[in-house]
């Protein structure tokens, strides 16, 4: 495999992931983690030992493919293929989880939060239902983690789907522990089972994680209707 070939590779798989060069220094390297959190410097070097791992499965796996082509039968290595990038996506998913993370609230508009939500749907709708006035309820949020985390419950409720012509949520007014704010639920369709669960993987645990850093919530409702249930605090 040709070196082009293993950077454009390693480059895909974790932020933090290098080629052995040293990194940009930052304002804050040399600074101690707060208490409980992971320093980023060290989340950085295993980011970039888990990524020479990596680069050297995906070389074997296209060595592997190149003198499996010649006999016909591609369908193990293409599986292993699948496998690793499967095995990086959890990896990558992990880092995200643990890293901390810095944030940069702005004041929005809760109807701009599902607003770019409506074009990931191609050949259906996302029907909002509410009161009309939620969507001029004001909320603190990092623009980039919420939209991590939506984009997160949305993937995830609209993988249920089946033969429904839209993805279902509805807005409504809610107070949860001491606080007032808006509940934005996220109604599955019916590719789901009663027993599976709709919180659930590590992409989900770093949605929750984005969430809760708002000051929000993130559960799973079973009643009157299966969804994915938002909580975010507004302010007024």
């Amino acid at each position: 495999m040709s070196e082009d070939r293993q950077s454009k590779k390693l480059g895909r798989i974790i932020p933090f992931a290098s080629s052995g060069t040293a990194q940009e220094e930052r304002p804050d390297q040399g600074r101690e983690a707060p208490l409980g959190l992971p320093d980023d410097r060290v989340l950085g070097e295993i980011s970039h030992e888990v990524g020479n791992y990596f680069h050297k499965l995906y070389y074997w796996t296209d060595y592997l493919k190149t003198h499996a082509e010649r006999h016909g039968d591609t369908a193990p290595v293409e599986m292993l293929e699948e496998t690793i990038s499967r095995l990086e996506r959890f990896m990558r998913m992990m880092l995200e989880y643990l890293a901390p993370a810095k944030m940069s609230f702005n004041r929005i508009e809760a109807g701009e939060l599902l607003a770019g939500l409506r074009t990931k749907l191609p050949g259906r709708e996302v029907r909002v239902q509410g009161v009309d006035e939620w969507r001029h309820f004001k909320v603190l949020a990092d623009p980039s983690l919420m939209a991590h985390a939506l984009g997160t419950v949305f993937d995830r409720v609209a993988g249920t789907l089946i033969h429904e012509d839209a993805l279902v949520v509805e807005v409504e007014r809610a107070r949860r522990r001491e606080f007032q704010g808006i509940q934005i639920a996220f109604e599955a369709g019916a590719g789901i089972n009663g027993r599976e669960r709709l919180k659930k993987g590590i992409e989900m645990a770093v949605a929750e994680k984005f969430l809760l850093m708002h000051g929000g919530e993130l559960f799973e409702r079973a009643e009157p209707t299966r969804a994915l249930v938002i909580f975010l605090p507004i302010y007024e």
